[in-house]
């Protein structure tokens, strides 16, 4: 499972996706009268018609990125993809393997770090269409999967430009949340560095354990690399710093040239694509930055099947919910 994307890159259809999408409880946490209201009263208004101009940017003659590369890995892997909004959709992917008559479903969610808002949300949908159906075994985050990491860190070694790590942002009460250390990793400037069962669902240790094995498997030092958080929406404070702040920062900082990786992120998709490629390399350049490059993520090349495969591989012993 991954996110999703619109069928097309336009004004209806992002209105279309936009609203599953906002009004999963899982993405906006409000109570639903609130959360009806900031979608359908404040976002949708004026989101979509901006939506559809940067998808439009990013659109291919395959579609949708991020779903060309999900399909193509579930295809060469013999696994049904399924889109936590839009299509191919994880409700018809569900009936698909029941209608093979399993008695088990492992579901594999494209999201290294656990997050409320991803994989909290794939979950829940998925045990919401299968009921007491079948067993549900969920693979665990795999933010620190050698298989994983060590592509990201084979992309840096030749890198001779500072390297920004942008991951997705949430906002902070999602980590207030889901952190079983009672907002420890939230306060701390250097986050927890003692791996604990505490952290299996906090986002901000699990990016910071990713980024702290990149670059031990990289060698590269500290003074070379900065993490930020991106994809910010709304007025609510969220997990910082924000990666166009950085990005406008850094110039200032005598960091002319730079190159940014993504990690949060399996696949290419809106997000890393016109997000970052497009409008962060605009904001660095502005700013004063002389050169900028986006490192690819694995998409559907041979890492990224070797990653999944090896994932796969320990399916047996992912935790039935």
């Amino acid at each position: 499972m991954n996110t999703g994307s619109p069928d097309a890159p336009t004004e209806e259809a992002l209105r279309i996706y936009l609203e599953e999408f906002l009004m999963d409880p899982f993405v906006i946490d409000l109570p639903l009268p609130l959360r009806y209201a900031l979608v359908h009263w404040a976002i949708l208004p004026k989101r979509p018609a901006q939506s559809a101009e940067a998808y439009q940017a990013i659109w291919t003659e395959n579609g949708s990125p991020l779903v060309h590369y999900c399909t193509r890995l579930a295809d060469g892997l013999g696994a049904e993809v399924g889109m936590a909004y839009g299509t191919p959709s994880f409700k018809q992917a569900t009936e698909n393997l029941l209608a093979q008559g399993v008695d088990e479903i492992c579901l594999l969610p494209l999201f290294p770090q656990y997050a409320m808002a991803t994989v909290g949300s794939c979950v829940a949908g998925v045990k919401k269409v299968l009921g007491n159906r079948v067993t549900l075994r969920v693979a665990p985050p795999f933010y620190r999967e050698p298989t994983y990491i060590q592509p990201l860190a084979d992309a840096l070694k030749e890198v001779d430009e500072h390297i920004l790590f942008s991951y997705h942002g949430l906002p902070e009460r999602h980590l207030k949340k889901t952190d079983p250390t009672g907002g420890h990793c939230l306060a701390s400037a250097n986050c927890c560095t003692t791996e604990s069962p505490a952290h299996a669902t906090c986002y901000r240790h699990q990016c910071f354990e990713t980024t702290r094995a990149v670059v031990e498997a990289a060698g590269i030092p500290p003074e070379r690399y900065s993490v930020s958080f991106q994809s910010r929406l709304g007025r609510a404070k969220w997990m910082e710093p924000y990666t166009d702040a950085v990005l406008q920062e850094l110039p200032t900082r005598g960091i002319k040239q730079l190159a940014v990786i993504c990690p949060a992120f399996f696949c290419d998709c809106l997000e890393t694509l016109e997000e970052i490629e497009l409008r962060g390399q605009e904001t660095f350049l502005e700013a004063g930055g002389e050169s900028f490059r986006m490192i690819p993520c694995l998409n559907d090349t041979p890492a990224a099947f070797q990653c999944l495969e090896q994932l796969i591989k320990n399916a047996g012993q992912w935790p039935a919910l």
